[in-house]
């Protein structure tokens, strides 16, 4: 399962993550990843602008970059998206040292960092699928929350013998 938006790209629509933003800006960049959508997709008609919870089927081995698979189910209702995190002004550098410690072994993922208006900074790992918290505590250190805001955008679902779907 994912929070996407529901974009039109070349023509096709596509299913892309939402990065943990609320609101898709007109003119936003295609995201690195996304999920090809047939017209036939159940819920597809109920969709209106704006998130969307999408039930993923995963090619496999997933690429770098690309389609990652099909959307095979929508829900109307998406979950909540985390907040942008502010960080203020003089932690930027800090956040930034974070960010460089990203290991490969993270792949695939996104970083990304920016102003956040007056707010301050915010910096961003987006990454396909979630990573346990004491992974990141030994990569990132302490106090990495106050910094850098982590974001799976693939949540594995639970088959009911308990065991992880590949969806």
């Amino acid at each position: 399962m994912g929070e996407v938006f529901v974009v039109r790209r070349e023509g096709v629509l596509v299913a892309e993550p939402t990065g943990g933003v609320a609101r898709r800006d007109a003119d936003a960049p295609p995201q690195t990843w996304f999920a090809t959508i047939d017209d036939e997709t159940p819920g597809l008609p109920l969709i209106r602008n704006g998130r969307v919870s999408a039930e993923i089927e995963l090619v496999h081995p997933v690429p770098d970059g690309g389609s990652i698979g099909r959307a095979v189910r929508f829900r109307q209702a998406a979950r909540t998206s985390v907040p942008a995190k502010a960080v203020v002004a003089d932690r930027r550098d800090d956040a930034m040292d974070r960010l460089e410690l990203v290991p490969e072994e993270w792949q695939p993922y996104e970083v990304r960092a920016g102003e956040l208006g007056a707010h301050g900074w915010e910096a961003f790992v987006g990454t396909l699928f979630p990573l346990p918290v004491e992974e990141i505590d030994a990569v990132f250190g302490a106090g990495w929350e106050q910094l850098v805001r982590i974001e799976p955008w693939l949540v594995p679902l639970q088959t009911d013998g308990g065991d992880r779907a590949a969806t």
